[in-house]
């Protein structure tokens, strides 16, 4: 072959190694909705249009907020999220008790073993049974049916706080800087191929508390009613931000928290969503407190 004919040859060659660059989303509608790879790639991307098959396994600080994520990304333009809860009380919520009773983590292992879950979430109760190998065994055995999956670890607020002053609700609020330190960067560290999401939940009590008490939470007459009869009204009227003394979110904290959650995974901009309102609270936008919230977490997940 001539010279002038063997480079017209190389030529075309590598003119069918050059492909005009895409965009991931622009690719991934082209796929079918349980190809893992493509779906993980977008997370965190306010352009994914395909929602998660997701798996929320925890206690009752933390259920209410995780059923909130369900009944709110109807209101957005996230198609085809699913989720599936499965609730342990106190203790039984954490990472190491999930794995540890039978019932529970077998309900979490048939879930699973659909390989069709690519979003496990989870949440930290204390040192002594949310260590990095208490979620690492949940890890394990989500990537053993998917390796695709993305994981986030949520983080509840501290009991009794209609009891705690201003400078206490502050100092709890740091909190999520020593898990991120602590267990979040470990976890990374383990798990380098997959995304691993955070998300201090937490946030939403604290934040719901400070307002109260500089009287910005329009219609919210109680951090908890301490009158233990008029406290089932004060429930059922929405106008508490906890329901019992230990601490169980009311409604606009369930909700606020489940914004957090919805952000964190999706990076949604919340302000293209329905407006979300709590029952007799019309004057609280939590879009607009979502929204504020989300830039102390966004930090921990970049």
């Amino acid at each position: 072959m001539n010279t002038k004919l063997l480079i017209q040859f190389i030529s075309f060659l590598c003119s069918l190694s050059v492909l005009p660059a895409q965009k991931e989303d622009s690719l991934t509608k082209f796929l079918p909705e349980d190809t893992h790879v493509a779906r993980a790639t977008l997370a965190g991307d306010s352009k994914r249009e395909t929602g998660y098959n997701a798996l929320f396994m925890g206690h009752s600080f933390f259920w209410p907020a995780a059923n909130e994520v369900g009944k709110l990304t109807p209101e957005t333009t996230i198609k085809n999220h699913k989720q599936y809860l499965i609730r342990g009380g106190g203790k039984t919520g954490s990472a190491k008790f999930l794995w540890e009773i039978d019932k529970l983590r077998i309900d979490g292992q048939k879930q699973l073993d659909t390989k069709e879950i690519d979003l496990l979430v989870m949440v930290y109760r204390n040192p002594d049974n949310s260590r990095v190998e208490d979620f690492s065994r949940w890890f394990d055995y989500a990537l053993s049916k998917n390796p695709k999956t993305t994981f986030m670890i949520t983080q509840s607020w501290s009991t009794h706080l209609h009891a705690v002053d201003n400078k206490r609700i502050e100092e709890l609020r740091k909190g999520a800087y020593w898990m991120n330190e602590n267990l979040i960067t470990k976890l990374r560290k383990k798990y380098p191929k997959n995304k691993i999401l955070f998300c201090p939940h937490m946030l939403a009590t604290y934040e719901l508390i400070t307002r109260f008490k500089k009287g910005e939470l329009s219609g919210i007459k109680h951090i908890l009613n301490m009158d233990a009869v008029a406290r089932k009204v004060s429930r059922k009227n929405g106008d508490q931000l906890l329901n019992d003394p230990l601490g169980h979110p009311g409604e606009l904290v369930a909700k606020l928290g489940g914004l957090l959650m919805l952000k964190t995974i999706y990076d949604y901009d919340l302000s293209k969503s329905k407006p979300i309102r709590a029952r007799n609270l019309p004057g609280v936008d939590l879009n607009k407190i979502a929204e504020t919230l989300s830039k102390e977490i966004e930090p921990f997940n970049r």
